[in-house]
């Protein structure tokens, strides 16, 4: 499969040595203080399995595709990729718990992504936000797009890149936050994977 651990070692030996630093490093918390909600998807991770990491919600909206779990060098994380689905369209929703947006008034998400064998903008990666997710009502919810720094086709392999300050402070009620992927199986140059870890919520004040 393209997200073959060894050729994961090797950019990452290649990074090591370009950058004098891991691309695993955790993200740097800018100026937070409670955190609202961690997700580093540790708790029960079984390798190349469907992720099922509890209060998540892992769906193929097209396709049968779905998120799974990975772990390299002990670091869980959640990867989705189309490759060898054999279905012409894969688009497939990773959905968080629900997370109360009334009891802090300046919540604030971070998280971070990395890509694989993306060539292809047409191959995305979204972070989205909804508060009225019902947890049946996937594409009738209103999903809001959240400007979130993320892996492009030109992000090296593997590399896990910080998302940035998320601003979420004028959500109110019980929010959802959703990574959604479109790829395809058939289609080569839709094929690639994307990575999340270390998703945090934070009140800034």
């Amino acid at each position: 499969m393209k997200t073959n651990k060894i050729f994961l070692l090797l950019s990452i030996i290649s990074l090591l040595s370009f950058s004098g630093c891991s691309p695993e490093n955790d993200i740097q918390n800018p100026t937070l203080k409670q955190a609202l909600f961690i997700e580093d998807f540790s708790i029960g991770a079984v390798d190349n399995t469907v992720l099922n990491t509890t209060g998540w919600t892992n769906v193929a909206e097209v396709g049968t595709a779905k998120w799974k779990e990975q772990i390299f060098s002990g670091n869980p994380y959640a990867e989705f990729s189309s490759f060898q689905s054999g279905e012409l369209v894969n688009i497939s929703w990773l959905l968080s718990p629900t997370i109360n947006m009334d009891l802090n008034p300046a919540e604030v998400l971070i998280f971070k992504a990395s890509q694989s064998f993306v060539s292809s903008s047409a191959n995305s990666l979204e972070v989205l936000i909804a508060t009225d997710y019902n947890g049946s009502n996937l594409t009738t919810a209103n999903w809001q797009p959240l400007s979130a720094t993320l892996p492009t086709t030109s992000s090296p392999f593997f590399a896990f890149i910080n998302s940035g300050e998320i601003d979420l402070s004028t959500f109110t009620g019980n929010a959802t936050i959703a990574f959604k992927v479109k790829g395809s199986g058939t289609n080569t140059a839709l094929d690639g994977s994307y990575q999340v870890d270390d998703i945090k919520i934070f009140n800034k004040q």
